[in-house]
């Protein structure tokens, strides 16, 4: 399952802000580009299917976009070029140009020069643009081209520390075979779960589950197919669960599900979903195993971990050693 990036690249973010970005620092690094190319006006801007929003607008009184705008995605306009072809786009004078004959920023607003480059997530994807504008004609050197890359570095680099971070807090509490929550990770989002079923006065069971005679499965199979059978045993569970549903592994070839309850029946009913979907999936290509259920019904008011001890408990009462 790959990781869910840090942030949505089909959101602005402007309106989806997150703490590891400083938009402060961002928008030092448009004034500098503005100041060092001594232009009227410099941007960030970012792409979704919406358009084009200008995430920063140098902050100067020539500059007439300011941070928010959106311009629709098919409008003729200098990003949306860079977007399309993911290349560096340098127009000395765009009114000399019948290919920007239709853009509203030259032919709108009065602006004739334009320099941006591309500005990509760390998968590759496009986030959009980093360019510098002037109602003048210019004539850049190489040296203005080595340096609006050198800051779009930072803000690229940004970007990739936000990736990472986001990644080291997902294995920080995700199993890396299975792909579930690990212990840390099952233990927090049940308590918040648990928090909001006090609010919403609901009820939750805990299933605690055990892969039958799993050391003779490495034993007689080898660990590698032992592994293919706890990583079935994470797929079936995700079939028999809501999404807002907690699941984890707790180590070795134990694992754990918090679910909504509605009715006593519901126990019975879930324990025979796992039942029949662990068989279904040791018919595949792997050695037949069974899994050993219990559960209880939650109090609300019990810390997690002796939640988990006392689902453990009626677990063991069911298992085939």
């Amino acid at each position: 399952m790959p990781l869910k990036p840090a942030i949505d690249p089909e959101q602005w973010i402007l309106s989806n802000p997150n703490d590891l970005i400083s938009l402060t620092k961002w928008q030092r690094t448009v004034n500098l580009l503005a100041k060092l190319f001594d232009a009227p006006a410099g941007f960030l801007v970012q792409h979704t299917p919406s358009g084009y929003q200008v995430t920063i607008a140098s902050e100067q009184q020539s500059n007439p976009y300011q941070a928010g705008m959106v311009v629709e995605p098919q409008a003729n306009i200098f990003c949306r070029k860079i977007v399309e072809t993911r290349k560096s786009l340098y127009v000395a004078n765009a009114m000399i140009d019948p290919c920007w004959d239709s853009n509203p920023e030259v032919h709108g607003d009065g602006f004739r020069s334009y320099l941006g480059v591309p500005v990509f997530w760390p998968n590759g994807k496009a986030f959009g643009t980093f360019c510098v504008m002037d109602y003048r004609e210019t004539n850049y050197d190489d040296t203005y081209f080595e340096l609006i890359e050198q800051l779009k570095d930072i803000l690229e680099a940004d970007l990739s520390l936000l990736e990472l971070y986001t990644h080291m807090q997902k294995l920080a509490v995700t199993d890396p075979l299975t792909e579930l929550n690990n212990r840390r990770g099952f233990c927090s989002l049940a308590q918040q779960r648990i928090r909001l079923a006090k609010r919403m006065g609901s009820r939750l069971g805990v299933f605690y589950l055990d892969v039958d005679k799993f050391k003779q499965i490495n034993d007689s199979y080898g660990h590698a197919v032992g592994d293919e059978v706890l990583i079935d045993v994470a797929k079936a569970m995700h079939k028999c669960v809501r999404s807002s549903d907690v699941i984890g592994r707790m180590g070795g070839d134990e694992f754990v599900a918090l679910v909504l309850i509605e009715q006593d029946s519901d126990f019975d009913a879930i324990a025979q979903r796992f039942t029949d979907q662990f068989a279904q999936y040791s018919e595949q290509d792997l050695p037949l195993y069974t899994v050993a259920i219990g559960y209880i019904d939650v109090d609300l008011n019990m810390e997690v971990e002796g939640i988990m001890a006392l689902a453990d408990q009626d677990m063991y009462q069911h298992k085939v050693e």
